[in-house]
């Protein structure tokens, strides 16, 4: 594992490239790719997504949260590391299979993320404001329309 604690860290660490490969059961899976340090990591739902890249940006510390963690216990030294799911090194493929996305988280404010978030496919960026913001950016990009989940539909 290597240490970042001590490195010169640009806000480029916070931009990650998403590959949406697979959309089953209305749940997102794929790649996040970060080119600055060349890390790469998969994702299997929407709240391993959240948690590894709040993980990631917590070992970084970068975007710094606006609120700490508190906790009754002692306060704890530990070097910061990357997390385990990353690998350093793995080229990621250019596009996702269902879609692909250019993130960028620039605040960590209010117990949430505010950034850009770019569609490659439909050449379209907008801000958002939370993680629900951009999730749901992120859900109307992708076509769920070929899901047969056998749940009934409105229509």
């Amino acid at each position: 594992m290597e240490s970042l604690q001590h490195q010169f860290i640009s806000s480029n660490i916070s931009r990650f490239r998403i590959l949406v490969n697979n959309t089953a059961d209305y749940n997102i899976s794929g790649i996040l790719y970060n080119e600055y340090y060349q890390l790469t990591m998969s994702f299997q739902g929407i709240r391993e997504f959240f948690s590894s890249l709040e993980q990631f940006f917590d070992s970084v510390n970068f975007p710094q949260h606006t609120h700490q963690h508190r906790s009754f216990g002692a306060p704890s030294d530990k070097e910061k590391v990357v997390p385990i799911p990353l690998q350093k090194g793995i080229h990621s493929p250019k596009t996702g299979k269902k879609a692909t996305f250019t993130m960028h988280v620039q605040f960590r404010q209010n117990a949430t993320w505010q950034g850009t978030l770019q569609w490659l496919e439909g050449k379209q960026t907008e801000r958002f404001r939370s993680e629900l913001e951009m999730l749901k950016l992120m859900i109307n990009a992708i076509d769920f329309s070929n899901e047969n989940d056998g749940l009934v539909d409105w229509e």
